[in-house]
């Protein structure tokens, strides 16, 4: 192989590497993030029927849910792990939204004791609901609903 041929199929390998990173990152910027998204959700016990939604923040990280004291009061634990089951975006009305399924599985300050849940955030609002499970028994339910914070 010659010099020039070589120096030609390394510059068409650079254009090839240049022309992919720019069409990913394109793609990716108009696609809203889950993590830094905040929302003021309304949580309360679902068998207590009579008791008021305690108010509260999740923010998201790209691992976890930082709540604003809630997990950490009923629960003994400051954040939660999620995973993501569902990534879809849909346009509604011409604009763009971003939907969300998410499932929860933490171990709670108690050993014996996790959380397991889902939550669907769908554009601007999030609901869900935790079950705090001992084993393989449900020993409480939360349900949530809320908007996202600016």
């Amino acid at each position: 192989m010659n010099k020039s041929s070589r120096i030609l199929q390394v510059i068409l390998s650079l254009f090839i590497l240049l022309t992919c990173t720019t069409a990913f990152a394109q793609k990716k910027k108009g696609i809203p993030k889950l993590d830094k998204r905040r929302f003021d959700i309304e949580i309360r016990e679902v068998a207590v029927e009579a008791k008021k939604y305690e108010k509260d923040v999740f923010e998201f990280t790209p691992k976890e849910i930082v709540s604003d004291g809630y997990f950490e009061t009923k629960f003994k634990i400051p954040t939660v792990h999620y995973t993501t089951s569902t990534d879809s975006t849909y346009t509604e009305e011409g604009e763009e939204i971003k939907y969300w399924t998410l499932s929860v599985l933490e171990k709670t300050g108690k050993s014996d004791e996790e959380i397991h849940g889902e939550i669907m955030i769908n554009g601007k609002e999030i609901s869900g609901k935790l079950n705090l499970m001992k084993g393989d028994v449900i020993k409480k339910t939360y349900e949530f609903e809320g908007t996202q914070k600016f």
